[in-house]
C-alpha cells in the first residue's frame, strides 16, 4: 500500500481521495453507540465472553475516527495508521465472542452429544485461531505504514494471510453451527425443548457468520487487487462492504443476544420458573 516516512508525515497523498469526514464520524457514533449498548447488555446477563466484542466495536469507533481526522490531512500519519489497523483488527474481536456463542449454547442446551467438537475444544481451537488472524493483520498493517518498500510488500502478504486463516475458520464455523443445528432439530433436548427460542440463536449465528465472510472476502480481495485496483481507490466500497455489514454484525448480536437464553438454562438450573 503506502509508506510512511520517518517524522509520521508523507510526501504524497496517502489515499487515493479525501476520506469523507461525515461517513467517518456517522460510523464512529454507529459502533460507539453499538458498544454502548452491548456494555449495558453485558453486566446485567453476566455475558463477559462479549468482552472482546465491545473492545471490537470501540476498535471500530476508533478506525473510523481515524479516516473522519483524515480527511483534514491525507498525508497525515497518524490517522491513516490509525484507521488501518483498527479497522482490519476489530474483526477478530468482534468475531472472538461469535466463536465463543456456539460453545456456550451447546453446553447451555445440553447438547454436547451434538456438537461437531466438543464445546471446551471449540472455544480453544477458534479463539487461537482468530487471535493468529488478529496478530498477523496487526503486525502486516504496521509494516505497511512503517516498513519501507519491502516491509509494505511483506505487510500487505501477513494481511492477506491473516484474513484467508479468518476465511477458512469461519467456513468451518459455519459448517460446526450447521451440523450442530440439524442434529439437535433432529434429537432435540429436555432444554431445547422447554427453551424453544434456541433455534433462532442458531440463524443468528448464520447471518452474522455470513456478514463476516463477505466482508473478508471483499477486503481479501482489496489487498490482492491492492492500490492501484478499483475495490482500494473507491471509497464507497469500504462503508458497504465493510462497515455496514460489520454494523449489521453489531445489531444482529444486540437484538438477539445468547446471554439472554443462557441466563433462561441458568434459572432453569436453579429451578426459577421462566417467565
Amino acid at each position: 500500500m503506502t509508506v510512511l516516512s520517518e517524522r509520521g508525515d508523507a510526501d504524497f497523498d496517502l489515499y487515493p481521495y479525501r476520506p469523507s469526514a461525515t461517513a467517518g464520524y456517522a460510523f464512529v457514533a454507529l459502533f460507539g453507540l453499538g458498544g454502548l449498548v452491548h456494555l449495558c447488555m453485558l453486566i446485567p446477563l453476566r455475558a463477559w465472553f462479549f468482552i472482546p466484542f465491545v473492545l471490537g466495536c470501540a476498535g471500530e469507533a476508533a478506525g473510523y475516527y481515524g479516516r473522519a481526522w483524515s480527511h483534514a490531512n491525507i498525508r497525515s500519519g497518524s490517522p491513516y495508521l490509525l484507521q488501518l489497523m483498527l479497522i482490519l483488527a476489530s474483526a477478530p474481536l468482534l468475531a472472538a465472542s461469535i466463536y465463543m456463542t456456539l460453545g456456550r449454547l451447546v453446553r447451555a442446551l445440553d447438547a454436547t452429544d451434538h456438537a461437531f467438537l466438543s464445546p471446551r475444544w471449540t472455544t480453544k481451537i477458534y479463539v487461537i485461531i482468530d487471535i493468529g488472524s488478529f496478530v498477523t493483520q496487526l503486525m502486516g498493517t504496521a509494516m505497511q505504514a512503517n516498513g519501507g518498500a519491502e516491509g509494505a510488500k511483506q505487510g500487505t502478504t501477513l494481511v492477506i494471510a491473516g484474513l484467508g486463516v479468518q476465511l477458512g475458520a469461519f467456513a468451518i464455523f459455519i459448517l460446526s453451527v450447521a451440523i450442530f443445528h440439524r442434529r439437535l432439530v433432529l434429537e432435540p433436548t429436555d432444554v431445547s425443548m422447554e427453551h424453544k427460542t434456541w433455534n433462532r440463536y442458531m440463524w443468528m449465528l448464520y447471518a452474522v457468520s455470513g456478514l463476516i465472510v463477505v466482508r473478508s472476502v471483499f477486503r481479501l480481495a482489496e489487498f490482492v487487487e491492492g492500490s492501484n485496483g478499483k475495490l482500494y481507490k473507491t471509497e464507497a466500497f469500504l462503508y458497504v462492504f465493510d462497515a455496514s455489514l460489520m454494523f449489521a454484525v453489531v445489531v444482529n448480536m444486540a437484538a438477539l443476544h445468547p446471554g439472554v437464553l443462557l441466563r433462561g438454562t441458568r434459572k432453569r438450573e436453579r429451578g426459577i420458573p421462566l417467565l
